[in-house]
């Protein structure tokens, strides 16, 4: 592939003479565990999704689809780039329904793709040039409500990697756990802050913990780490009276609380040990998520948030160079609500969220020791776009 060969010729004008500088790939299905996140509105708060309710925060918390309150929930998110695979694409679409009371369930489909990607193929000892990667999970989800305020929650992923122009090379069924807690709470007495939420929630990802993924094309097979995830995260919300004579009586505005709605959200990644004999891929991909959101009176909303990732550091054993490192930065992002049930009189049985993110990536890119090749400095640029139909 041409992009090879200049990314290749790049980096042996760019190596000192005894070392080689290395490129961290993450381990089994980085695409969807590493990248890029299903929720626009999570990733502009640094990355938080577990405490968040609903089907867009499902694939790392599946006791969130029986948090919403929606009978009906429908979203659909799109997300690019990254560091150092620059045409990487995420599409996730998922969907749930309130069974009973207590009870819901749902599907969602996550996809990673990366056309014409960069880097080759390596399967065991065998080196393989590719025009398509893409790696997916199918999930099914239940959500019960074990007592007020605690929800519960169990989800089957079907995961599956294309490595080599499409073909599938990794096949794995991954079960995950989780748990939702929200309670109203009196943390402060002023008569000003009212609705005062606190939230806790939990997941395990690939509670089984089967450590091991088999990646196998014609006759090359090789085994890797299967992550095994363990998040925790807590949240308070509150709000805080606001009028405006801008949005008073406008149509947009209508029945929105004249007021602010702010939230803090805080949220730990760990990778546990297993896998392959040896294996130290869990002592990397350790994160850390903090961001804060405003709702502006139930219409407009601003976000903002910081997220690190543990990544490799220093010189290698053999003496090469990581040149990829920690992933940290902050995230921003915005949206708006649209009253569409209100605006149709009825007629449209949702009204329709829309959240964005638009700056500059969190990259994992180690600028101070090492000039990267200008294929993966020049796109910068992070796009995320998430649609929500909030059902009445």
């Amino acid at each position: 592939m041409k992009k090879l060969f200049f990314l290749l010729f790049g980096l042996f004008l760019s190596c000192p003479v005894f070392s080689q500088t290395t490129y961290y790939y993450p381990p089994g299905y980085f695409g969807l565990y590493n990248n890029q996140s299903t929720s626009a509105r999570a990733q502009g708060m640094g990355f938080t999704t577990l405490t968040r309710a609903g089907i867009e925060n499902s694939f790392y918390n599946p006791a969130a689809i029986g948090s919403s309150k929606a009978p009906i929930q429908a979203y659909a998110n799109y997300a690019n780039g990254h560091s150092y695979r620059p045409n990487s694409r995420y599409y996730f679409v998922g969907g749930a329904v309130r069974l009973k009371e207590k009870i819901s369930v749902g599907l969602s489909y996550f996809n990673y793709q990366n056309p014409d990607p960069v880097w080759t193929t390596i399967i065991g000892g065998g080196t393989f040039d590719t025009d398509f990667f893409s790696q997916r999970a199918i999930s099914i989800l239940a959500a019960y409500e074990l007592m007020e305020g605690l929800q519960v929650g169990l989800s089957a992923n079907m995961m599956q990697e294309n490595a080599v122009n499409g073909e599938k090379t990794n096949s794995d069924f991954i079960p995950s756990l989780g748990a939702q807690y929200q309670k109203g709470v009196k943390f402060f007495k002023s008569e000003k802050i009212r609705n005062q939420q606190f939230f806790g929630a939990l997941s395990l990802s690939n509670f089984l913990f089967n450590g091991e993924t088999n990646q196998e094309y014609q006759d090359w097979m090789s085994i890797s780490y299967l992550p095994i995830i363990l998040r925790l995260g807590t949240g308070y919300s509150f709000q805080l009276p606001l009028s405006s004579g801008l949005t008073s009586g406008k149509a947009y505005f209508r029945d929105g609380a004249q007021a602010v709605d702010l939230r803090l959200d805080l949220q730990f990644q760990d990778y546990l040990p297993g896998g392959p004999e040896n294996n130290t891929d869990h002592e990397l991909s350790t994160a850390f998520g903090v961001g804060a959101e405003a709702w502006f009176f139930e219409r407009l909303a601003f976000r903002i948030g910081y997220f690190t990732e543990k990544g490799p550091s220093g010189i290698q054993s053999d003496g090469d160079i990581w040149v990829t490192g920690n992933r940290a930065g902050f995230s921003w992002g915005y949206g708006t609500l649209i009253p569409t049930y209100q605006l149709t009189d009825g007629k449209m049985p949702f009204d329709i969220e829309v959240n964005l993110v638009t700056g500059k990536q969190i990259t994992s890119l180690n600028e101070e020791i090492y000039t990267h090749p200008s294929l993966f400095a020049d796109d910068t640029f992070q796009f995320a776009f998430g649609l929500n139909l909030l059902w009445r």
